[in-house]
């Protein structure tokens, strides 16, 4: 009914953006929803920061925000071509994928500085220990990187994300208030025992990729 693009879950709530430029968190206990933000131009990403902040890719404007518990929005980086997701390691440090650059980001004193570059239109996001995750939708792979190494490898290939292999599409530019056609969005989330969850969203599936053994 608010035209999700994604959700967080945190502490029994749930924090999602919407396609009509709202930030809202939802309670599903006393099954009421209360406005975070709202104007914003094609919120997509979000997470919780370590001090319970919201932190929110506006992928239209080019910016990362961050909503207090005042509901007052703030921006932590600007000038990005177009953040998609964002991430936290165990540190409290802040990571966002940019699909245009094909780069992944790190967020320092509010400057972008780049983690993995050259990657093939990299969208969502997830931190699992010291090694944080991408899936490159424009190679249908999903690809691990080192945050003390810098060092990466490809975890899994053929993937169903993005649009058919050869198939292309022009979306219409959106109209602000009118929710249009979902954006196409590979997400990624770890789950409570290590396993990374992909949002193949090419064949409308979710897929389970196991944490190794040991």
């Amino acid at each position: 009914m608010y035209a999700v693009h994604n959700v967080t879950a945190d502490d029994g709530l749930l924090h999602l953006t919407s396609q009509l430029g709202d930030v809202r968190t939802h309670d599903p206990v006393s099954m009421t929803t209360r406005v975070r933000a709202t104007g914003l131009d094609q919120p997509t990403g979000i997470a919780v920061a370590p001090d319970g902040a919201l932190v929110v890719a506006e992928t239209g404007a080019g910016r990362i925000l961050r909503v207090d518990d005042t509901d007052t929005a703030g921006a932590l980086a600007e000038g990005l071509d177009h953040p998609l997701d964002i991430a936290f390691d165990g540190r409290g440090r802040c990571y966002v994928s940019d699909d245009r650059r094909g780069a992944v980001l790190g967020l320092e004193d509010g400057e972008a500085v780049v983690v993995a570059d050259g990657l093939g239109e990299p969208q969502g996001l997830a931190v699992r220990g010291d090694e944080l995750f991408t899936v490159e939708v424009a190679h249908r792979r999903l690809r691990a990187i080192s945050l003390a190494t810098g060092e990466s490898r490809i975890d899994a290939e053929d993937l169903a994300v993005g649009l058919p292999p050869g198939i292309t599409r022009t979306e219409p530019e959106p109209i602000p208030g009118v929710p249009g056609r979902p954006c196409q969005f590979a997400g990624l989330a770890v789950a409570p025992d290590g396993a990374l969850l992909v949002s193949a969203n090419g064949e409308g599936s979710v897929l389970r990729l196991d944490a190794p053994a040991g």
